[in-house]
């Protein structure tokens, strides 16, 4: 069962710790688009759902630090860890 309170919270410590990430480049933008999708339709949409499984696989070395916030948010949403879609 998604927990969508927890998913909100931790979708705010991404937005904290990963807005930036890198110059120029907005890492956060994947959990504010998550925050939008919840609050419009209470579902996160499937081109937001394929980010954030980048997220929770990523083996870029600039990306790792958001990887344990992304899997969590995965959890909160879905109970596990989604597979990465690409």
């Amino acid at each position: 069962m998604p927990n969508i309170h927890q998913a909100r919270q931790l979708c705010a410590q991404f937005i904290t710790e990963m807005e930036d990430n890198r110059k120029g480049y907005d890492d956060a933008g994947i959990a504010r688009q998550i925050l939008s999708d919840l609050a419009s339709s209470g579902d996160v949409t499937p081109a937001h759902n394929a980010r954030l499984s980048r997220w929770c696989h990523t083996n870029g070395s600039v990306f790792k630090r958001g990887m344990p916030l992304a899997q969590q948010i995965s959890m909160a949403l879905y109970d596990r860890i989604i597979p990465r879609e690409d």
